[in-house]
């Protein structure tokens, strides 16, 4: 029997290097066979205008995409029941935000998680009130995939060495 992944991330549109990445992972035709794979798009934008637009019905559209995506999440999580789910995350700021009740979500039905991450700028935020205590709920027992570890003092408030794989802008 084929372990079942989850795969929730940032899928084109809109276009850019983490999307792109994603991309690769989705269409990747090994990963696709050794695996039982199901994936939510993460993406609250569909195009690159998208991205900074903050008028009223922009945020709306954008929060009811959130909202599909979360139910999407916890439906695969119900009936799917994968073993493993790996996320792209944002470390820092609103998309943080999004992006930690995602996780939560899958440690609350008991799966391993892995977190991609491809940004840095945890250590600008890591002091600041909700993100003291977001942080370490959200990256306490998981495997986090760094880009190179040069990135890893950004992250050494929380993650610890051991959890790090390093995984250079590829598969």
């Amino acid at each position: 029997m084929k372990k079942k992944i989850l795969f929730i991330m940032h899928l084109p549109p809109p276009v850019h290097g983490q999307s792109m990445v994603c991309n690769q992972i989705h269409k990747n035709e090994v990963i696709n066979r050794e695996f039982d794979c199901r994936y939510v798009n993460l993406s609250a934008s569909r195009s690159s205008d998208e991205v900074s637009s903050y008028g009223l019905f922009q945020v709306i559209t954008k929060l009811c995409r959130l909202a599909g995506s979360f139910l999407n999440t916890f439906w695969q999580l119900v009936v799917f029941r994968p073993r493993t789910c790996y996320l792209t995350i944002t470390c820092h700021g609103v998309p943080f935000l999004k992006d930690a009740p995602f996780v939560l979500l899958c440690k609350l039905f008991g799966c391993r998680i892995v977190l991609h991450q491809h940004s840095k700028g945890m250590s600008t935020c890591s002091c600041k009130p909700v993100y003291r205590w977001l942080l370490p709920l959200v990256y306490r027992n998981t495997t986090v995939i760094l880009l190179s570890w040069r990135l890893y003092d950004d992250v050494a408030d929380v993650v610890k060495r051991e959890q790090v794989k390093i995984c250079p802008n590829g598969l």
